[in-house]
């Protein structure tokens, strides 16, 4: 690999970045960022009116779970999963 990735797709690539030592610190950014990122949830419209210039008014949403949400898309678990491995490698194994 020469240098860090423009892209981390998934669970492995943080694995594999996080044992190497010169990028541990911005892999672990990376992967708080991702735990960080609040998209369990969406809004979806359910209703509203047109304006007189075909705009949206009297918007009605409703917030929905979100089918896929960046861990998920990773391939984590769940979200504890993500900070379970941040906890691993932020916190070293004991020796012996």
């Amino acid at each position: 690999m020469r240098g860090y990735p423009k892209i981390i797709a998934t669970k492995q690539d943080f694995i594999n970045l996080l044992s190497d030592a010169k990028f541990k610190e911005q892999a672990l950014a990376d992967l708080k960022a991702v735990y960080d990122l609040k998209d369990d949830t969406m809004e979806r419209v359910v209703s509203y009116d047109l304006g007189e210039k075909g705009q949206m008014i009297n918007i009605v949403t409703e917030t929905i779970p979100a089918t896929m949400p960046m861990w998920k898309r990773m391939g984590f678990k769940s979200r504890d999963d993500v900070m379970v491995l941040y906890q691993q490698r932020i916190i070293p194994e004991p020796a012996g």
